[in-house]
């Protein structure tokens, strides 16, 4: 069963308590580098309080770029909540054309401090089976 359990005017964090998947679907529109982090902050909260193995982001909606420093602080503060919540897979469902992904070649890899591999997808099933494999 699948439910949303938190969301603001950017993102939705839906929880696949079954399979064990907590997700973050970014949602259209203008975004500032503080909604984005905002955004990301409401996520590792989620995963600190629902504990899932696996967190999945569709991104297939994604429309900002974020500045110079965010992506340092998303290494510094976000990721190791993650990783204390006791996430073991992060998969990223990427838009249309997106390079790299694992349909196309890509490989999974450790991300910046993370414990856990992350890995690019274009396909959602596949993703999914990704996140519940072992």
């Amino acid at each position: 069963m699948s439910s949303t359990v938190a969301s603001n005017a950017w993102a939705e964090i839906v929880h696949h308590a079954s399979d064990g998947i907590l997700e973050e679907r970014w949602l259209p529109g203008q975004m500032t580098d503080g909604a984005f982090m905002a955004s990301l902050a409401l996520l590792a909260l989620e995963a600190e309080r629902l504990r899932p193995s696996a967190i999945l982001i569709d991104a297939t909606q994604f429309q900002y770029r974020p500045g110079p420093s965010v992506m340092e602080w998303r290494n510094n503060c976000i990721i190791p909540r993650y990783g204390s919540a006791g996430v073991r897979k992060f998969a990223l469902l990427a838009p249309a054309g997106f390079p790299d992904t694992i349909e196309e070649g890509g490989k999974e890899v450790i991300d910046g401090p993370a414990i856990f591999p992350t890995a690019w997808f274009s396909g959602r099933s596949r993703a999914i089976e990704w996140l519940k494999s072992s």
